[in-house]
């Protein structure tokens, strides 16, 4: 660095911020505009774009690129693979693209290597600001945007990672899914598999609110999100099940069931339920046109499953002998939280 040019304040900021710094930032170091005009003519400095600068000497890091790129879109943030790599995620992309974020309807310039995500859903707690001065995505923000990238056995990882690492809770990760799923955003599909794998997605959506409170009104006590083991694999949360009686039911009513991998996952999923012994209720959207008769034909299987198995009361959840389950009046959405799932 041709710091003998510089002032020791600007020298010292170019040297903790890639190399690179607006007019601002100059300024605040001590540097009028003949003096940055000088650095220029000089070869010490050279104008990136308007208002932003860097030294001559700086090498091209990825570091360095994104620090640019901040200065030339303010209002953006690095993110996905380009954020993994530089803050050292695991089982990122060895070759990608820089990934950077803007506002949908922004007016960008193609600049070779660089991705831009428009996205329509910003706010502000979706940035963070390195100490070097690359903003960057929120650790929740980065958790979803990078499962566009990955495969879900790596987004799980990623996930992992960042729950051991103390960067996201649990609650962090609700949140944010609440904000951006949606079936036409990339990534969601790979974002709810995660969550799901990992025991995360724990809240309810409002069509199994419906049928849960209609099922708690026909007397049948289930639980939302239950948990389920499996013989030598990860568990897995049913939408609404009882676990006294091994007895469950899934919402196929999320976009990527109606895929030919989504039939594939749900089939095998409920062949492994059968395994061990869980009797699984599947539910289609068009079962959810009138939720009250559906209720009825599932209140009326459990039943069956109970008698069968000898299996609780819905009263009190103690073994009783066939054809001793009676209606509970359990108090109406007694186990349904309301929360959106993700």
């Amino acid at each position: 660095m041709s710091s003998v040019h510089l002032t020791p304040a600007a020298a010292q900021w170019l040297s903790t911020h890639q190399s690179v710094a607006t007019t601002a930032e100059l300024r605040a170091s001590g540097l009028g505009r003949k003096a940055i005009d000088r650095l220029c003519a000089m070869g010490v400095l050279v104008r990136v774009a308007r208002g932003l600068f860097a030294l001559a000497t700086a090498t091209p890091t990825l570091a360095h690129r994104c620090r640019v790129l901040c200065g030339l879109y303010p209002s953006g943030f690095v993110t996905g693979p380009t954020l993994g790599m530089i803050e050292g995620i695991r089982r990122m992309p060895p070759v990608a693209p820089l990934h950077f974020s803007v506002l949908h309807g922004l007016r960008i310039d193609h600049i070779d290597g660089v991705l831009f995500r428009q996205t329509t859903k910003l706010c502000a707690d979706d940035r963070r600001e390195r100490d070097d001065g690359i903003v960057v995505a929120s650790w929740p923000r980065f958790a979803f945007d990078v499962g566009a990238d990955l495969t879900p056995l790596d987004h799980r990882s990623v996930i992992h990672q960042l729950l051991d690492t103390h960067r996201v809770t649990p609650e962090d990760l609700v949140h944010i899914g609440e904000r951006l799923v949606h079936p036409a955003r990339r990534g969601t599909m790979t974002w709810r598999l995660s969550l799901a794998e990992l025991g995360l997605g724990v809240h309810d959506s409002h069509p199994e609110v419906r049928l849960g409170d209609a099922l708690l009104r026909h007397g049948i006590p289930v639980e939302p999100q239950v948990e389920v083991p499996r013989i030598g694999r990860v568990s897995v949360h049913l939408d609404l099940g009882v676990p006294a009686a091994r007895w469950g039911v899934e919402l196929d009513i999320h976009p990527e069931h109606r895929t030919v991998d989504g039939h594939l996952r749900d089939s095998r999923r409920v062949r492994s339920l059968h395994v061990v012994d869980w009797q699984i209720e599947p539910v289609s959207e068009l079962d959810m046109r009138d939720v009250e008769s559906l209720a009825a034909e599932l209140s009326s299987l459990y039943r069956e499953r109970v008698q069968a198995i000898g299996g609780p009361s819905a009263q009190t959840g103690a073994v009783q002998p066939s054809g001793a389950l009676q209606p509970s009046g359990v108090a109406h959405g007694a186990h349904c939280s309301g929360h959106r799932i993700i």
